[in-house]
């Protein structure tokens, strides 16, 4: 196999599960170095464990890219850890079950958050 992401480092957000997880597992089968951005712990540290028996380098980072440190804190553990950073998956979701008419301002505002206001710090 042609392993077209050898020696890059990613950081993929929302990682512990679906679309996130299977990136991460894919980047890893490619070659790359994984940070394993999710907001639960006990997802992501499973998909480090897939990613390890891959054969990849990879690390766990746990927190919510809502808070305003995250991105600097992720971006900080992925040069720690790996000496750089070459690509970033923002793949970080809140899905709510809602019709927009029926739904909370509260779960409306975590939707925005998530998908609007969290990118662009």
């Amino acid at each position: 196999m042609v392993k077209l992401l050898e020696n890059q480092v990613a950081i993929i957000t929302g990682a512990g599960r679906g679309i996130g997880r299977e990136t991460a597992l894919m980047f890893a089968e490619h070659g790359a170095k994984v940070v394993v951005a999710d907001l639960d712990a006990e997802p992501a540290m499973e998909v480090v464990a897939e990613i390890k028996k891959i054969g990849s380098a990879t690390i766990q980072f746990c927190g919510s890219v809502t808070e305003p440190e995250f991105g600097k804190q992720v971006v900080e553990a992925a040069i720690s850890a790996f000496g750089r950073l070459d690509i970033l998956v923002n793949n970080a979701d809140y899905c709510a079950d809602f019709l927009l008419h029926k739904m909370t301002d509260e779960a409306f505002n975590a939707i925005l958050d998530i998908h609007l206001v969290a990118p662009s710090d």
